[in-house]
């Protein structure tokens, strides 16, 4: 009388294309001034250099982390990649001073859902440098970004893609 559900095959998705989380511009964050960041330590992915204070969702997925400082969020995406996104450089040391969150742990969100607002001035009037980072963590392999560094607008679609190994 019903109709089975479709089981999905996550295993058969070769990429996941990313939206603009932020309005700026896009660059490696092989070049962000934060080793952990640069290095690769907390995984690979995307800088943006933010023009003003507003984060999208950059995927469908569900809130699977929020920093007590209000300052990165991770989502996770059907794929099973968990993707963070983490405003500014050294901005825990800010407390959450100056950032407000639109949604809470467990929340599904869509591609262009308010995430979160920071005050950009503030940011940068303490001393701090509020890059946008967009990494992808989780336990697939990732063969690797591929991007066209360039500017973009908020919610832009195929800011980037990140292809799986």
């Amino acid at each position: 009388m019903f109709a089975k559900p479709i089981k999905r095959d996550l295993d058969l998705l070769s990429y996941v294309s990313i939206t603009a989380p932020v309005t700026g511009s896009m660059f490696s964050i092989h070049e962000v001034q934060d080793e952990a960041f640069s290095r690769g330590y907390m995984g690979d992915g995307v800088a943006f250099d933010p023009i003003e204070g507003t984060v999208m969702a950059p995927i469908s997925g569900r809130v699977s982390y929020i920093g007590e400082t209000k300052h990165a969020i991770v989502i996770e995406h059907a794929s099973g990649l968990q993707f963070l996104i983490h405003i500014g450089i050294d901005t825990v040391d800010l407390q959450g001073e100056g950032f407000e969150v639109f949604v809470k742990y467990g929340d599904p969100v869509s591609v262009g859902d308010l995430l979160i607002t920071f005050d950009l001035d503030h940011i940068t009037s303490a001393g701090y440098t509020p890059h946008v980072l967009v990494v992808v963590i989780g336990e697939r392999n990732i063969a690797r970004i591929e991007c066209d560094f360039r500017n973009v607008v908020i919610a832009e679609s195929h800011a980037f893609r990140v292809v799986l190994g």
